[in-house]
């Protein structure tokens, strides 16, 4: 008896999970009140640094991000100046300083948003070795590169760091081919680093790209990861807002930069 009055119930319980199935359910999402967008970057190389300002969209929204021409930009004493596309810049010759803190203050609308960071030094970058790797899985037989380096910086650092190769323009994007890493491991002085997954061949070339982060980028970059990278399914991350170091309700992010760039590696 028990068995079948289960079997009832499991029964009951399907048809009535089949019939609402075939209900159509449908959900509003509210507009909201669009949000200023941050993207502000100063570093240590010349003509790198500025701060783009958009307004956020409705989600179903096809239309181009509304770009902020009219803001007043501060970053310490240092007036940054609309030029195009929402972007504002320095002047020409502006140039951060590491061991530095630096304070971003924006004026748009009658609010005011600011936020703060520190700009950490880059460690030092010694030297860079050709390495062969005999085909492997899915990576064909070629060179890779393993660089030497020395870093005794304390605490924790966070570095950004990526790598190209045959881009006569070394062409650099924070959103592209890029590795996080920390010093908690490497920091007690002399190192080596080699290339995941590059595989060069002769007369290839290669360039790499270090940058120091503080570790509201470091987490910023991180959560950006999670929320582009991987196919759709039950294990991907859930859409959620990125965090954010500005203050007064904007959504982005303020980072400080020190770069260092290797010269252009030749396979021979």
């Amino acid at each position: 008896m028990k068995t079948k009055y289960f079997q009832s119930l499991s029964f009951i319980a399907f048809c009535i999970l089949a019939v609402s199935c075939k209900e159509k359910t449908d959900i509003d999402i509210p507009d909201g009140d669009p949000k200023l967008v941050v993207e502000a970057e100063i570093s240590t190389e010349i003509d790198s640094s500025f701060v783009r300002l958009t307004k956020s969209a409705n989600y179903y929204s096809s239309a181009d991000y509304l770009k902020v021409k009219d803001a007043l930009v501060m970053i310490n004493s240092d007036t940054f100046f609309y030029v195009a596309e929402g972007v504002y810049k320095p002047k020409a010759t502006y140039v951060a300083i590491p061991n530095t803190t630096y304070n971003l203050k924006i004026v748009s609308e009658g609010k005011t948003y600011t936020s703060t960071s520190t700009l950490t030094p880059m460690f030092r970058v010694d030297s860079v070795q050709q390495v062969f790797k005999p085909a492997q899985g899915f990576l064909k037989d070629g060179y890779t590169l393993k660089y030497f380096a020395f870093d005794e910086r304390e605490p924790i650092k966070y570095t950004y760091f990526r790598f190209g190769k045959n881009d006569l323009q070394g062409n650099d994007s924070l959103f592209d081919a890029k590795i996080l890493f920390d010093n908690g491991v490497t920091r007690n002085g002399s190192y080596e680093f080699e290339l995941p997954f590059l595989r060069l061949k002769p007369n290839d070339y290669s360039y790499m790209i270090f940058r120091s982060v503080d570790k509201n980028m470091y987490e910023f970059i991180n959560a950006y990861n999670s929320q582009t990278t991987g196919a759709p399914g039950p294990f991907q991350v859930p859409p959620a807002n990125l965090p954010t170091n500005i203050v007064g309700g904007a959504l982005g992010y303020f980072a400080t930069y020190d770069v260092v760039r290797s010269k252009r590696f030749l396979i021979k």
